[in-house]
């Protein structure tokens, strides 16, 4: 397995990174059309890949990395969740591999993406001056860290308009409830949802022979979490049961391969959003005297902490 991914022509949009002979993570490169991570599976007899990334470029790639380094057909691919960035690929696989998610997720993506991606077909112009906007503020950032992650979403943008015109919605036509098992002559996979966390749904694959876990936004490795259609608690009760899987290694949606420490990390910062929104609820602060802690300084999607902060306020504020 290990020379196949050494000769494997390689990709602009990702990097291969072994995890086991069951589990190849596809990392997405900042700036590229990947944006999130992928996996492919050999389950022995089966080849599968969860989650297709942000483009249909990326995808292609991914599907050849697959079908390279396996020496299989993609039998199946599996959604985490309905979010662009993991599932714009999936028309490259369809209809010869099944794609498969919760109900759930197959129902967001089959109304809400539908609707959108029509939109945004209809008017381009509308995200290419949000594009022209951030290329505009990126010259005026000072911060160079911050600088750097707006210019790899600047040309991510850039990749993904490049996929628009052609991009056509396909979402799963195969669902489950709560778990489904997939068997392969060396070893099986379990697809298992505990509801929605990240988004209105999620899945995580789980290899038990290996120890590995595919997990999808639910963790992001060093990666501000990303709260826009979360559910914040349910989210940390999600994590809660995750952690009482026999675990080795973890392929995050975003970031770098980890472990459970980043898990624990993902907790905790959700928990502190929480309790920092709350905090400055009773003591009537502005979210803008809210300052991204210490400890998570060094994540990546910054941005994303102040979107964070403005969506508990509203759950926060809401309930009161």
């Amino acid at each position: 397995m290990k020379n196949r991914i050494e000769s494997f022509q390689g990709s602009t949009h990702f990097r291969l990174h072994y995890v086991a002979d069951s589990v190849i993570a596809a990392i997405a490169a900042p700036g590229s059309g990947a944006v999130g991570n992928a996996s492919i599976i050999d389950l022995g007899d089966i080849a599968m890949v969860v989650d297709t990334f942000a483009t249909i470029q990326a995808a292609e790639d991914l599907k050849a990395a697959a079908e390279y380094i396996t020496g299989k057909p993609v039998s199946y691919v599996i959604n985490t969740h309905w979010h662009s960035d993991h599932t714009s690929g999936n028309q490259v696989f369809s209809p010869v591999s099944p794609i498969i998610s919760t109900a759930v997720t197959r129902e967001v993506m089959d109304t809400f993406a539908r609707e959108r991606l029509a939109r945004f077909q209809e008017n381009p112009e509308q995200l290419l001056q949000a594009i022209d906007e951030l290329e505009g503020n990126i010259q005026k950032e000072s911060n160079e860290k911050l600088k750097m992650e707006m210019t790899w979403e600047h040309a991510s943008d850039r990749e993904y308009m490049k996929s628009l015109p052609a991009l056509v919605l396909s979402p799963p036509n195969l669902t489950f409830d709560r778990q489904l098992t997939i068997y392969g002559s060396k070893r099986s996979a379990q697809l298992l949802t505990f509801g929605g966390g990240h988004s209105q749904s999620d899945t995580i694959i789980y290899i038990p022979q290996d120890k590995i876990l595919i997990i999808g936004d639910l963790v992001l490795s060093k990666h501000h979490p990303v709260l826009t259609n979360a559910h914040p608690q349910d989210w940390l009760d999600i994590l809660e049961q995750v952690e009482q899987l026999d675990i080795e290694a973890i392929v995050p949606g975003h970031g770098e391969v980890c472990s459970l420490q980043e898990l624990y990390e993902v907790k905790g910062d959700i928990a502190d959003i929480m309790a920092l929104v709350q905090d400055a609820v009773q003591s009537e602060k502005s979210m803008d005297e809210i300052e991204v802690p210490q400890r998570y300084q060094h994540w990546s999607f910054t941005t994303y902490f102040r979107s964070n902060l403005s969506k508990a306020h509203t759950m926060i504020t809401n309930k009161a």
